[in-house]
C-alpha cells in the first residue's frame, strides 16, 4: 500500500478516488430494484405488499404525515390513505452508497401525482431510504420522504 493510501473496512481508497469492490456495485442495484417494486406496490395501492417491505422496526418520516412513524399498524394506516386518495409515484434520478454487503443508502428524487378536477396535480419530493438485506431480501430499514423545495429564482 503506498503511503497516501488507507485502509478502511473494505474499501481501499487513494488520493485518486474510491474504488468500490464489483460486490458492493451489485449490491446498490439490488437494493434499488427493491424500491422500484415499492414503487409498482404504492402505484398499485397494494398496502400489506408495501407494510412486507419494510423491517420490523423500520422508521418512516414520511411525506404527509406530522411525526414518525414506527409501527407496522400506522405504517399500514400511512399506506392505506394513500392508496384511497389513488396516489401515484414517479422515481427519478437517484444515488446509492453501499455501506456493506447487506446496507445500502438511496437518496433522490421522486413526484407524487393525485387525481384533482381532471387533472393530476403533482407534487415533487425528495427520499432517502436506508435498505437492509435480511435472509437474503433487502428490506427497507429507514425512509425520508420530503415535500422538494422549489428552486431559488
Amino acid at each position: 500500500m503506498a503511503s497516501n493510501d488507507y485502509e478502511i473496512s473494505c474499501f481501499r481508497i487513494v488520493r485518486s478516488g474510491c474504488v468500490i469492490p464489483p460486490a458492493l456495485a451489485d449490491e446498490r442495484e439490488d437494493a434499488y430494484a427493491s424500491i422500484e417494486r415499492w414503487s409498482e406496490a404504492f402505484n398499485s395501492g397494494d398496502v400489506e405488499q408495501i407494510v412486507r417491505m419494510y423491517t420490523n422496526d423500520a422508521l418512516v418520516l414520511g411525506t404527509l404525515s406530522p411525526g414518525m412513524t414506527t409501527k407496522s399498524d400506522d405504517l399500514r394506516a400511512y399506506f392505506k390513505a394513500a392508496a384511497a386518495a389513488k396516489l401515484q409515484v414517479r422515481l427519478g434520478d437517484h444515488s446509492a452508497v453501499a455501506l456493506a454487503e447487506d446496507a445500502v443508502v438511496i437518496a433522490g428524487f421522486y413526484d407524487f401525482s393525485a387525481p384533482a378536477g381532471g387533472h393530476p396535480v403533482v407534487v415533487p419530493a425528495r427520499f432517502s431510504f436506508v435498505m437492509v438485506k435480511k435472509d437474503g431480501i433487502w428490506k427497507i430499514a429507514h425512509h425520508h420522504s420530503s415535500v422538494r423545495p422549489k428552486s431559488p429564482q
